[in-house]
């Protein structure tokens, strides 16, 4: 925790969000729907370093599901792109994206070779996690279990920064006059990015009240620390010992007023039981005066 600030860039897509939040819902969506994937990219590609950061915040914290998190990886990124039919199977390229981007044929020695389009390989790279071994138990603070969930963090983290960093920016060139495969897959890359950033940012918002109340404990802390510091250094030692005896004096009073409180209470008590004896005695004379004047 850092206590000095830190100094906030406003950028002009700032400024821009900032003034379309004002409007109405409806005039909101019509805004929204009118703008290119690229400038959307470009708007949540700024809260990528405040994701990254909260996630190692929260993982410090104990409070991080680095399987949800994996989930969320897969499906928002790996599962746009690959699948596999069983588990611990290989990976294959899924049908819609084998259309936009079809095979490459070549012959060799005679015979027609067919092989898929690189930019398969190179997405394979860049949005498959690498295998993560043993159970994640991210809320352990044993030294072996902690140093797996921190291996498996740095491995989805990676993974989630190369892919922010790189498919932004992943174009194909395809297609010529009416066709528009590679627009379209480029379109589709981008357009599932923005998608996947949205989910971690949802994703994380579930953390910022508990990562609220965890910096409010550490500031007091340190603000106990300093104010320990200087009370021992300013204050003079007899003055801490008369506000010791001081308070020592009020628990006491305090003590005693609980007791005297204590001591009426019981006394009322009392008095209420007599009372209420007495009532009693007399409503028991009156039935029976009652009683003998009705024979």
């Amino acid at each position: 925790m850092t206590t000095s600030k830190e100094k906030v860039v406003v950028t002009p897509i700032d400024k821009i969000c900032k003034n379309i939040g004002r409007l109405p819902l409806e005039l909101r969506h019509a805004i929204f729907n009118c703008l290119t994937i690229d400038f959307r990219l470009e708007m949540v590609l700024q809260k990528i370093a405040h994701i990254i950061r909260t996630l190692c915040e929260a993982y410090k914290e104990r409070i991080l599901d680095i399987t949800a998190l994996k989930e969320i990886v897969e499906q928002g990124l790996r599962l746009r792109f690959f699948y596999h039919k069983e588990i611990n199977s290989s990976y294959h390229t899924q049908p819609n994206l084998r259309k936009m981007l079809p095979n490459i044929e070549y012959q060799q020695m005679g015979d027609i070779v067919s092989t898929q389009h690189p930019a398969f390989m190179a997405l394979f790279k860049i949005v498959i996690i690498p295998t993560i071994y043993d159970r994640i138990d991210s809320t352990s603070r044993h030294f072996q279990t902690s140093r797996r969930a921190r291996d498996a963090l740095t491995k989805i983290v990676s993974t989630i920064t190369k892919c922010c960093d790189i498919l932004p920016t992943f174009t194909v060139s395809l297609g010529h006059g009416k066709d528009k495969r590679g627009q379209n897959f480029n379109y589709f890359v981008r357009k599932h990015t923005f998608q996947f950033i949205c989910l971690l940012t949802k994703f994380i918002s579930k953390f910022k009240d508990p990562l609220d109340a965890v910096a409010i404990r550490d500031h007091k802390i340190i603000h106990m620390r300093w104010m320990r510091k200087t009370v021992t250094k300013v204050i003079p030692v007899e003055f801490r010992k008369r506000q010791r005896k001081m308070q020592r004096k009020i628990k006491l009073s305090a003590k005693e007023a609980a007791k005297e409180a204590a001591k009426e209470a019981k006394i009322a008590a009392k008095e209420a039981a007599k009372e209420a004896k007495i009532a009693e005695k007399e409503a028991a004379k009156e039935a029976k005066i009652a009683a003998k004047n009705t024979l």
